[in-house]
């Protein structure tokens, strides 16, 4: 049943493919980018990042009105709050947030793809495993991103974040207290947010590393057309929707401001945080919060609960239904010259040279890792000599096989 349920996700998802190749030609099909479109857009939050941290101050009292300056109301006509801002603060803080969200929104597709075409299990165990990984650091650093802005919101969530912490069994008290770095919410704190935030940022390179590791070509930049339309969506989002600090007293002062009016809906931020007064309820961020939405509707237990359940079942996704593994690729030693071909040709990292016995022919041979193998036969094609065979496809049979579909024309 489940086999059957995957191989009609990935004739779904091939059928899916072909329409958008219509739309966009076979080359520029940001569906076959799903890979590199997460780490395309991490740049954005790279570079954009920087520039934010340049001018923000992590204290409890001037966090809030770091982040209002650097995205100050551009109101025109208004000399103070055309002089109080960053010259376009509010548009490089928008392609922040909304990259955030389209790297979440990426991660996701990109998963989902490689789920749905049954990609995800056997061989490719660690790259799942580190995907998985990766989401969860993505969706870790921009929670922190939530908390650098220490608004209302933010402290709503240090608080429901503690008491997720202390029903941990044990080590809940004692996380709970590393999160806010005492007993207390201090200067520290948001010190050791800006920590976090950074840190799981750079933690995410060396995840991207551990992803790519067992990949010889990885596909890590989309198309130059694709990499257009995504800028384009960042900067039109950011353009039309910049993150600006509308707060009800802003908006009441600028009332009669039409610009200021039609941004209403879109509050990047609420009111300075102040501790001890905690809000009745927040602004959820879909692709973000959706954590603290199950902490208010369903409990902490729950929210545990169903957070480690999924995170198990994505962690053993890759190892069922566990496959018969009967065609590994075989090295015939009397044949093989240690020409590398075979090494370099294989996608997956599978096969290796290593030096033989001295006074041997030739200086190296070729040594196939069976946990990397896929089976594919692209060794068995690149050797010149046949000297690498799967033992349940002759190569004469595979060549016999290839030949037959190029006469077919596929």
């Amino acid at each position: 049943m489940y086999r059957k349920f995957l191989r009609l996700t990935k004739s779904l998802t091939v059928s899916f493919e072909k329409v958008v190749n219509f739309l966009t030609t076979q080359e520029h099909n940001p569906l076959y980018f799903h890979g590199a479109l997460p780490l395309y857009i991490f740049w954005f939050l790279i570079f954009s990042g920087i520039l934010l941290w340049m001018y923000y101050i992590p204290t409890l009292d001037r966090a809030w009105s770091s982040v209002n300056y650097i995205s100050a109301l551009p109101v025109p006509g208004d000399p103070v709050n055309e002089a109080a801002g960053i010259p376009y603060g509010a548009v490089v803080r928008g392609i922040h947030r909304w990259g955030a969200a389209g790297m979440m929104i990426t991660t996701i597709l990109h998963m989902l793809r490689v789920y749905f075409t049954d990609r995800h299990r056997s061989w490719r165990w660690l790259p799942w495993v580190t995907g998985v990984a990766l989401l969860a650091f993505v969706l870790f650093v921009g929670l922190t991103g939530y908390l650098l802005v220490w608004d209302a919101r933010a402290y709503y969530i240090v608080v429901a974040t503690q008491r997720l912490l202390e029903a941990v069994p044990v080590a809940g008290a004692a996380l709970s207290r590393f999160l806010v770095g005492g007993d207390g919410i201090t200067d520290y704190t948001l010190t050791r947010f800006l920590f976090f935030h950074v840190g799981g940022a750079v933690l995410i390179f060396l995840l991207v590393w551990m992803h790519f590791i067992r990949l010889k070509q990885p596909v890590a930049t989309p198309s130059r057309a694709t990499n257009f339309m995504v800028l384009g969506f960042i900067l039109v989002a950011a353009g039309t929707l910049p993150a600006i600090n509308i707060t009800r007293e802003l908006l009441q002062k600028y009332a009669a401001d039409p610009r200021i009016a039609a941004q209403a809906l879109y509050v990047a931020s609420d009111a300075p945080a102040q501790i001890g007064t905690l809000v009745d309820t927040i602004r959820y961020d879909a692709w973000y919060m959706f954590p603290y939405w199950l902490v208010q509707n369903v409990g902490v237990t729950w929210t545990w609960l169903i957070l480690g359940g999924a995170t198990l079942l994505l962690c053993v996704a890759p190892f069922y239904p566990k496959d018969r593994r009967a065609n590994i690729a075989e090295v015939i030693e009397a044949k093989c010259t240690g020409c590398t071909f075979c090494s370099q040709d294989c996608p997956f990292e599978a096969i290796t040279m290593v030096d033989r016995a001295p006074g041997s022919k030739f200086k190296q041979i070729a040594v196939v890792q069976a946990a990397r193998c896929s089976e594919c036969g692209i060794c068995v094609g690149a050797c010149p000599f046949q000297a690498i065979e799967l033992p349940e496809l002759h190569s004469k049979t595979l060549e016999a096989d290839l030949l037959d579909l190029v006469k077919k024309g596929a």
